[in-house]
């Protein structure tokens, strides 16, 4: 859903004003940084920043007459503005980056999960199954370590053109719902990292009937609802909540992240978690940037990604007119699968020209273009409102050129990904797996052990095994697979001795 209208001021940025006003005011600082708004800065690092972040840079007090320069008021005021444009009942700022909104959203439905399992105790005991796909962030992972969440992983399909996964079927939620035991929650990513959806409304359904929430890992889509031309957001598809990486798509400062809430008994849990587990020394300037970052959308947003989505059709037009180039088209949307997609997300494949991604990516990094990411076949290229047309102009100049250089015979074959296999139970919740000892084991004599820790072959970055499932011999022959053609793995115990972390017998 397309937002235009909002009940408050989105004009305001309380956080901002104060936050300028506390330098303007010339008061002297006897706290917290040490650098004393950069008067203690090294010469090379006032050089390279100059002095203006640091003379913004405080952390316990701003100026605000009318929140009697009570930071927390004008903070509280802030995340009030963006629930407001965002369409939620409540919005944290967040100075942890999405992992912590994602991991607060676990925590929370482990709470409610107990209460209504347990009545007047809150359980001690791993409880409840996760309902996701096992291609989520591995913050997902950490969050469920730890809430003692276990996951009941979703059957993804897999494009095997662009080497990608795509979202799962709803008929796969439904079974994977109904094969769970206990279920406490449904979570999905929305999109994926290359722009790509399911059909998230009907998952809110599927969610709804079994009168469970709904969390989603919105991370790449901090944009959505300030243009007709984008997909509509999480919470208006029936989220419970969603948590959004404001800095990956947003004028605002790195790890700077939005969670948002629809629901009172969530939002009412949130700032005892999120107490837990972000700093209890929060960064004053990415809150700023969030606030400025959310009257720019609010105020400006339509306009801003008109143009964002002008330069990123107008690319995929030349892009696809260069022999040996292809960028991925709206033909996705036919796939059944896919309920939309991110225009503004440009995914160019680079085979045709005899080149891995990596080759493209360092190629194009010689002519002064930096890629979001390189798969096996293909890399991934941004376009965001920071962008204007002499920007994308290069990018495209740069591609052009890329295959002119390398036109004629292919002279190498890229890398094929295997399909990802995975048959392992889950055994363990990712919490006891974790929490128990571990010994090194080699990959090849690693059957019917549990795993200890992830290992994910990057890319796709799905995880081969999870903490707490069992290893099978069709996952050791999908990692030895993905070895042998040269593919990353991450998660070894010892990547010399190809030794996997495994959990002790009893």
């Amino acid at each position: 859903m397309f937002r235009s209208g909002y009940r408050l001021d989105q004009s305001k940025t309380p956080f901002l004003d104060g936050l300028k006003q506390y330098s303007l005011d010339g008061i002297i600082p006897f706290h917290t940084p040490g650098h004393k708004q950069g008067r203690s800065l090294d010469k090379e690092l006032r050089q390279a920043l100059g002095e203006l972040p640091f003379r913004l840079d405080v952390s316990d007090e701003i100026s605000s007459p009318v929140h009697d320069n009570n930071s927390e008021a004008v903070l509280r005021e802030a995340e009030a503005l963006a629930a407001d444009a965002f369409g939620a009942d409540r919005t944290f700022f967040l100075h942890n980056g999405t992992t912590a909104g994602i991991q607060a959203m676990l925590l929370a439905v482990r709470q409610l999960a107990g209460h209504r399992l347990f009545r007047s105790r809150f359980s001690q005991e791993d409880v409840g199954e996760v309902i996701l796909p096992r291609s989520v962030h591995r913050s997902v992972f950490g969050g469920l370590v730890l809430a003692g969440l276990t996951p009941r992983f979703v059957q993804e399909t897999w494009d095997e053109e662009w080497n990608i996964p795509l979202p799962a079927s709803i008929s796969a939620w439904q079974t994977a719902a109904e094969a769970a035991n206990q279920p406490v929650a449904f979570l999905e990513t929305y999109p994926s990292y290359y722009g790509i959806a399911g059909n998230l409304g009907k998952v809110a359904q599927l969610a709804a009937e079994w009168s469970r929430p709904l969390l989603v890992d919105e991370a790449h889509g901090a944009h959505f609802g300030f243009h007709p031309g984008l997909p509509p957001t999480a919470l208006s598809l029936g989220a419970a909540a969603s948590a959004q990486s404001a800095h990956k798509v947003l004028g605002v400062l790195t790890q700077a992240s939005l969670l948002h809430t629809s629901r009172q008994e969530l939002s009412e849990l949130m700032p005892a978690i999120l107490g837990i587990l972000q700093s209890t020394s929060p960064s004053f300037l990415l809150y700023a940037s969030l606030d400025a970052g959310r009257r720019q959308m609010a105020v400006e947003g339509r306009r801003l990604w008109q143009q964002a989505l002008e330069l990123s059709q107008a690319a995929r037009e030349r892009i696809n007119q260069i022999p040996g180039l292809q960028c991925l088209d709206r033909e996705i949307l036919t796939k059944p699968e896919i309920a939309c997609w991110d225009p503004t997300r440009l995914l160019i494949r680079v085979d045709l020209l005899g080149l891995s991604g990596s080759q493209a990516e360092k190629w194009l990094r010689q002519e002064g273009i930096q890629v979001e990411l390189a798969g096996l076949n293909h890399i991934l290229v941004l376009v965001t409102i920071g962008d204007g047309p002499s920007e994308v102009g290069r990018l495209v100049e740069a591609l052009g050129k890329l295959a002119q250089v390398h036109a004629g015979p292919v002279q190498y074959s890229p890398v094929r990904l295997p399909k990802p296999r995975v048959s392992g139970k889950i055994k363990l919740s990712p919490r006891r797996a974790m929490l128990s000892h571990w010994h090194a084991k080699e990959l090849t004599r690693a059957i019917g052990e549990i795993a200890a820790s992830s290992l994910t072959p990057y890319p796709p970055g799905i995880p081969a095994l999870v903490p707490g499932e069992q290893i099978t011999a069709e996952s050791i022959e999908y990692l030895e697979e993905c070895w042998q053609r040269g593919i990353e793995i991450r998660g070894w115990a010892d990547v010399e001795s190809k030794t996997i972390w495994v959990v002790d017998a009893d």
